[in-house]
C-alpha cells in the first residue's frame, strides 16, 4: 500500500501526517504535532554579552571572559526545527521518501493578472513573462513562479500568481535536508489546504463560501465560487499577534501573554473566555483589577478580529460574482480560540463554522489534542495527498535549481547511460514531428479563436434579433451569457471548428427559410409525370402480352415512394410487368437503389385472379 508523508512547518507548531492508500481512497495513519522550540517567546533572546573573538566575550559589566570550549554553541531557530523534524521521523519510524513539505504562502508575492489565453499549455508558456511585469520588489530570477486559474473572461483567463523567493525556499529545503529528509515535492500551504478541503468533500458541500485558516503568525483566505477558488491570499496576521497585544497591554513579557491569560481565566486551557465565566473575586480591589484585565483581553480580541476582517475585505473588494458566499469556514489553531468565530461571523455577516477535519477524515490516530488536531492538520494532509497523486493546481516549488537531487542517484550508471542514449535517439527522430505538430496546433488554436469570436457575435445577434426559441428575444445581458455558454459548451477538440461552423450554418439556414431566400430548395416531382411514366412503361408491349384480364386497381404516388397495385388472371404477367418497369428510363433515373428499380410485393389471390404490389423508392432530388 502506498505511503505518503506530509510536513507542515508553521511558526509555532510542526505538523507531520502519514497517509496510506490512493488519491481517491486514503487514510490518515499517524499524526504528530510538536511545538517548535522558542516559539513561545516569538524570538531568541541573547545572554547580554557581545562576541569579541572565538574565545573572548565582553560581558555587560565590561569584563573580558573566556568561553569554555566544552560548551556547545546555541542552535539557531532553523537548526532547532531541523532537529525537531529529525526527532519526529525517528520516533515514528517514518520513511524519508515520498515526503511533501509546505511553504508559507504569505512569504510569496501574490498578484492577480489576466492573460489572453484559455488553455493551460498556452498559459504556462507566458505566465513567467507576464508575472515579471507585476513584480516590483523582486527580480524574476530570484523567485519561483506558480499560478492557479481563478476564472475566465471574454478576453482570456484570470490568474493568481505566487512568486516564492528562492532564498526563503532554500532555507526551507535546508531545514529538511539537515534532518536527512530530501523532499520529493514542496507545495504552498494555501493550495495544500484547498487540496484537503476538496478531498474531504467540504468543497462539494460548500461550493460558495469563504475559508479562513488562522495560524500563529499568518492567516490564509480562500473564497470559493462554484467549488473553485476565486481568491486565494495569505497575509501576516495570526493569533500570535493577539497574545503579543495582551502581553503588552498587561505589562508582561511577550512570551508570558498566554500564561497571563490562563492565570486570569482560572488556569484553564482556553486562552480567552467570556468575562461572565470568570471566577468571582474576593474583594472589590481584586474585582476591579480582574475586570480591567478582562476588558484588555476583550478589546485586544476585538482589535484582532477587526484587523483580520479588514485584510479579508481588502482581498475581496474587487471580486464580483453571481454566487455570493453563504458561509464562513474556520480552520487553524486560531479557530479554536473562544469568541473568535462569533466575532468573525458578526463582522462578515455570515454564519461561521469551525471545521473539525477529523470528522471528515478516516483517521486511525487523532493525536493527543483532537480539537487542535482537527483544526490544524489541513495543510499537512494536503501535502500528503500531493504524494498520493492529488494535485488539483499543479503547484510545484522544486523547480530549476531546486529540483530533487536524488533523481538519478538510485539508477545504475550503465542503465542511466542506456536510457539517456535512447532518449537522444528518440528525440532526434521525433524532433521534426514535434515541431510540425506544434506549428499546426498553434495555427489551429489561432484559427479556432477567430472562429469562436465570430460564432459568439453571430449567436449574440441571433438571440437579440430572433431569440431561442424563435420569438423569445433576449436582452443584451442574457443574450451575452447564453451565447458565451453556447460557445463554451462546444468540446475543445480537433472538431471544435466544425462544430462552430455547423452552428452558424444552422442559424443561417433558419434565417434563409424565414426570409424566403433559400436557393437549394429541391423541386417537387410531379405525380402526374410519374403516373404517365407508369402507363408509358406498360404500353411498351402489345396488350395481348398482359393477359386477357389486366387491371391497375390502386396507384399511390408520394414524394419519395410510388405503389401500383395490379390484378391479372395469369401470374406470369407479373414477370412481364416487372421487366417493363425495370427498363423504364424514368424509373431508372429516379430509383434510390439502381439495382432495385422496382420492388414486387407478395402475391394474393382474389376471386380466381392474382394481385401484386409494385413499389418504387425514389432517391432525394
Amino acid at each position: 500500500m502506498a505511503r505518503a508523508i506530509g510536513v507542515d512547518i508553521g511558526d509555532r507548531l510542526l505538523k507531520v501526517v502519514e497517509l496510506s492508500g490512493s488519491a481517491r481512497s486514503f487514510r490518515v495513519q499517524r499524526i504528530a504535532i510538536r511545538e517548535i522550540p522558542g516559539s513561545e517567546n516569538g524570538h531568541h533572546e541573547d545572554d547580554g554579552s557581545t562576541e569579541l573573538t572565538d574565545d573572548l566575550v565582553i560581558e555587560e559589566s565590561g569584563e573580558l571572559t573566556h568561553v569554555d570550549e566544552t560548551d556547545e554553541p546555541e542552535l539557531t531557530r532553523s537548526e532547532q526545527i531541523s532537529q525537531l523534524i529529525a526527532e519526529v521521523f525517528r520516533e515514528m519510524k517514518l520513511p524519508k521518501e515520498d515526503v511533501c513539505a509546505s511553504f508559507p504562502a504569505h512569504t510569496s508575492v501574490n498578484r492577480e493578472i489576466q492573460v489572453p489565453f484559455f488553455e493551460d499549455d498556452q498559459i504556462r508558456k507566458v505566465v513567467r513573462f507576464e508575472a515579471e511585469n507585476h513584480l516590483h520588489s523582486h527580480s524574476i530570477d530570484d523567485v519561483v513562479v506558480n499560478w492557479i486559474k481563478t476564472g475566465e473572461t471574454k478576453d482570456g483567463s484570470r490568474l493568481t500568481i505566487f512568486a516564492s523567493p528562492k532564498q526563503d525556499l532554500a532555507e526551507r529545503i535546508a531545514q529538511l535536508r539537515r534532518a536527512r529528509v530530501d523532499p520529493a515535492a514542496i507545495d504552498l500551504d494555501a493550495t495544500a489546504l484547498y487540496t484537503t478541503l476538496e478531498a474531504t468533500g467540504l468543497v462539494e458541500q460548500n461550493p460558495n463560501c469563504i475559508v479562513v485558516d488562522v495560524g500563529a503568525s499568518s492567516s490564509t483566505l480562500i473564497m470559493l465560487v462554484d467549488g473553485r477558488p476565486r481568491v486565494m491570499r495569505s497575509f501576516r496576521l495570526g493569533i500570535g499577534s493577539l497574545e503579543e497585544e495582551v502581553g503588552r497591554e498587561l505589562g508582561v513579557a511577550v512570551g508570558e501573554g498566554q500564561s497571563e491569560m490562563r492565570r486570569l481565566t482560572g488556569d484553564s486551557d482556553d486562552l480567552l473566555v467570556p468575562a461572565s465565566e470568570l471566577a468571582t473575586p474576593e474583594s472589590d480591589t481584586d474585582k476591579s483589577l480582574t475586570q480591567l484585565q478582562t476588558d484588555v483581553v476583550t478589546d485586544s480580541r476585538t482589535m484582532f478580529v477587526t484587523k483580520l476582517h479588514r485584510e479579508a475585505v481588502r482581498s475581496l473588494a474587487s471580486v464580483s460574482t453571481d454566487s455570493p458566499p453563504d458561509k464562513l469556514l474556520l480552520l487553524g489553531g486560531g479557530s479554536t480560540v473562544p469568541g473568535v468565530a462569533h466575532a468573525l461571523s458578526e463582522r462578515f455577516g455570515l454564519p461561521a463554522e469551525p471545521v473539525d477535519l477529523l470528522e471528515h477524515l478516516d483517521c486511525k490516530d487523532k493525536g493527543s489534542d483532537p480539537e487542535l488536531t482537527g483544526a490544524a492538520i489541513g495543510t499537512a494532509v494536503g501535502c500528503g495527498l500531493r504524494m498520493l497523486g492529488r494535485n488539483p493546481f499543479g503547484i510545484e516549488l522544486l523547480q530549476e535549481e531546486f529540483a530533487p537531487r536524488n533523481v538519478f542517484e538510485v539508477i545504475r550508471t550503465t542503465l542511466a547511460t542506456a536510457i539517456t542514449l535512447l532518449f537522444i535517439v528518440i528525440g532526434v527522430w521525433t524532433y521534426g514531428i514535434k515541431e510540425e505538430l506544434k506549428a499546426e496546433r498553434v495555427k489551429y488554436n489561432d484559427m479556432a479563436a477567430v472562429v469562436e469570436l465570430m460564432t459568439f457575435k453571430a449567436e449574440l445577434a441571433y438571440l437579440q434579433g430572433i431569440g431561442d426559441p424563435p420569438g423569445n428575444v433576449k436582452t443584451k445581458d442574457v443574450a451575452e451569457k447564453m451565447a458565451r455558454n453556447k460557445v463554451r459548451g462546444l468540446a475543445r477538440d480537433e472538431k471544435r471548428i466544425n462544430r462552430m461552423r455547423a452552428l452558424l450554418t444552422q442559424r443561417h439556414r433558419f434565417l434563409q427559410d424565414r426570409l424566403g431566400l433559400r436557393s437549394d430548395i429541391p423541386q417537387l416531382p410531379s405525380a402526374v409525370k410519374c403516373m404517365y411514366e407508369i402507363y408509358t412503361a406498360l404500353s411498351a408491349v402489345p396488350r395481348e402480352q398482359l393477359g386477357t384480364f389486366f387491371q391497375i386497381q390502386e396507384m399511390i404516388i408520394q414524394e419519395r415512394r410510388a405503389t401500383v397495385k395490379i390484378v391479372v388472371d395469369n401470374r406470369t404477367v407479373f414477370d412481364t410487368v416487372r421487366r417493363l418497369f425495370s427498363q423504364s428510363p424514368y424509373f431508372k433515373d429516379r430509383a434510390a437503389d439502381p439495382t432495385k428499380v422496382v420492388e414486387p410485393g407478395a402475391e394474393q389471390t382474389v376471386e380466381g385472379r392474382f394481385r401484386q404490389n409494385f413499389t418504387f423508392k425514389f432517391r432525394d432530388e
